[in-house]
């Protein structure tokens, strides 16, 4: 017998999950952006080069074990429901991350946060969770909407995250973000929901001939939506290559009198910018080709960053950053776009999974080769490499576009 659904309004569920998520990321972005200050305030690493050594191979372990895990999850999503993924994903993140604070060793709080990135990942889960359950031709709308919270929630945390931390220290830091994460998912608890129906098991006969070997753990996607996958990779690259350097570069420009204050005050433009984005891009990707608007904000991506490279003052790196963030932060909502529209909703946890993956890789090889290159060739470096990195997706956005067109959306999931 079937049980009458539950009627779901997407437009509450949109508001609660924005709510959520713009609590988890001014918790997440209440601490992470200062960890290079706080190796040299707790462990005594003073060496910058030394020191953005560490970082990378913190942010190695982090993308690691998050890109081994996001497709699990995903896979988990798909069979039993995104919404019980998200708040696995927010109480997870809300009890581990204070323990931080605590750790005795740098050895000892990489280790932490590889632990941590295996359960965690809101933004995937909510991402799935909100694609799941709107309308497809209010995709683009709904996923610039909510990548409005990931920045407002960055700018709230940027800025009194690193007031927190310069008046009572990283204790109160780590604990405010634990704290947030645990608002968020109560919010989604009580106020979300969801018509999930758990899809039929594909009998045994129709999959066994298709896949052998290592090939059967993979999901049957068409060609063309790996190659959209792969785009992941490349952005999470570019994007994240000096992002993770920020606080070496303020102290390299101004000293190291109130890191934590300068880097939150340029971290607060930044998400500035990804607010002004994300209000406009929603509107942008349902009105015009995901592809135009990509290829516009690219080369402006690309001046930007390098123009960071090379600030001579903080304004000028505040400013800079701004912009570049305006211009950035359209890609992973357009291009998500471009993934709903080609992917079946039944098989949008997986994929969305598959994305965390893939940009978690991209992020992966940002960390272990930027970390390289502040060692051998200084901060200023990365920036460099960013801004070419932004180029090169050029070329590869107009070949993956040229492959869906010979697509039809029907096969292109299936």
């Amino acid at each position: 017998m079937s049980v009458e659904k539950r009627k779901v309004n997407w437009k509450q569920n949109l508001f609660f999950v924005w709510l959520s998520q713009l609590l988890s990321m001014a918790g997440f972005a209440a601490v992470m952006p200062f960890i290079p200050v706080y190796l040299r305030v707790k462990f005594g690493i003073e060496d910058p080069n030394i020191r953005g050594g560490y970082v990378a191979i913190f942010n190695f372990a982090t993308m690691l074990s998050f890109a081994i895990f996001a497709p699990v999850w995903g896979w988990l999503a798909d069979k039993f429901g995104r919404k019980i993924m998200l708040i696995r994903s927010g109480l997870a993140a809300g009890i581990l991350f204070p323990l931080m604070a605590f750790a005795p060793s740098v050895w000892s709080l990489i280790c932490l946060r590889l632990f941590i990135s295996i359960f965690s990942g809101t933004v995937t889960a909510a991402n799935t969770l909100i694609s799941s359950c709107t309308p497809d031709e209010k995709q683009g709308f709904a996923l610039g909407t909510l990548s409005t919270s990931l920045w407002s929630g960055n700018m709230l945390g940027f800025l009194f995250g690193g007031l927190i931390v310069h008046l009572f220290g990283y204790t109160a830091g780590f604990l405010l973000c634990g704290g947030l994460y645990l608002i968020g998912t109560f919010l989604v608890i009580f106020f979300v929901h969801e018509n999930f129906t758990r899809p039929q098991p594909v009998a045994k006969a129709e999959t066994a001939e298709r896949k052998t070997g290592f090939f059967r753990w993979l999901p049957d996607f068409s060609m063309v939506l790996w190659l959209v996958l792969s785009l992941f990779l490349m952005m999470g690259f570019s994007r994240r290559f000096e992002e993770f350097y920020l606080a070496l570069q303020v102290e390299q420009i101004a000293g190291k009198v109130n890191t934590e204050l300068y880097t939150g005050w340029i971290c607060t433009a930044a998400a500035l910018g990804g607010i002004v984005s994300g209000t406009s891009v929603g509107w942008l990707i349902d009105r015009y080709s995901p592809k135009r608007v990509v290829l516009c904000a690219l080369p402006v991506s690309c001046i930007f960053v390098l123009l960071q490279g090379f600030a001579p003052s903080l304004a000028v790196l505040g400013g800079a950053r701004f912009i570049a963030f305006i211009s950035s932060s359209s890609l992973e909502p357009a291009i998500l776009s471009i993934l709903s529209k080609i992917t079946p909703r039944e098989k949008r946890g997986i994929a969305y999974g598959w994305t965390a993956t893939f940009r978690s890789v991209g992020m992966l090889l940002a960390a272990g080769s930027g970390g390289f290159l502040v060692y051998h060739a200084g901060v200023r470096s990365t920036f460099i490499v960013a801004g070419l990195g932004f180029l090169l997706l050029i070329p590869a956005i107009i070949f993956v576009d040229k492959q869906i067109q010979k697509t039809t959306p029907a096969d292109a999931g299936e």
